[in-house]
């Protein structure tokens, strides 16, 4: 029986599916697939297959909010204030400071922490797409109430971060993650 580099791959399974290597052509290889695939092995044992899929936070978030809507303590959250240079410089100091570990510097769920991370960090980039009236409340309820409820490790910001800062965060995040904010 041949087995097929994924196998190789992922070493586990050699020897669960019993596939004997005969072949001298694959077990040459074989140093070499793992090393290339030392990276999916490490991708394969952090995320459990017991546990949530990556993903699986940010959808939950969004089936919540079209199956209920926003929950009604931010439903009509809005900003109060106008968006100017001192609360985009404001809005990336505290991102830099509080979500680029784990959503990276452009907001795509790449930060350094989010390798390992299970559910992954969301990827921002959509908030800069969808209209500010409806994005708003999302948002604000996303930042102050953090991922618990649906087994995310974002942290709720709303005993850390005033209003203010959170607004300011979110201004900054529906610019676009601009790197030279004003």
């Amino acid at each position: 029986m041949r087995c097929p580099l994924w196998y190789v791959q992922r070493i586990v399974s050699i020897t669960s599916a019993g596939c004997v290597m005969r072949s001298s052509r694959l077990l040459s290889s074989a140093p070499l697939a793992l090393l290339a695939g030392g990276l999916s092995i490490a991708a394969a044992s952090a995320q459990s297959d017991m546990g949530p899929p990556r993903w699986a936070a940010n959808i939950a978030r969004k089936q919540q909010v079209i199956m209920h809507g926003i929950p009604s303590a931010y439903a009509d959250a809005r900003d109060p204030l106008p968006d100017n240079a001192a609360k985009l410089r404001r809005g990336r100091m505290l991102f830099d400071s509080h979500c680029t570990a784990c959503h990276g510097w452009t907001g795509q769920g790449s930060g350094p922490e989010a390798f390992a991370m299970v559910p992954a960090p969301a990827d921002l980039e959509w908030l800069v797409k969808t209209p500010k009236d409806r994005t708003e409340p999302y948002m604000y309820w996303t930042i102050a109430e953090g991922g618990r409820e649906f087994e995310s490790d974002m942290p709720a910001f709303k005993d850390r971060l005033s209003k203010k800062d959170i607004w300011a965060v979110i201004a900054y995040v529906r610019a676009g993650l601009p790197r030279n904010s004003p």
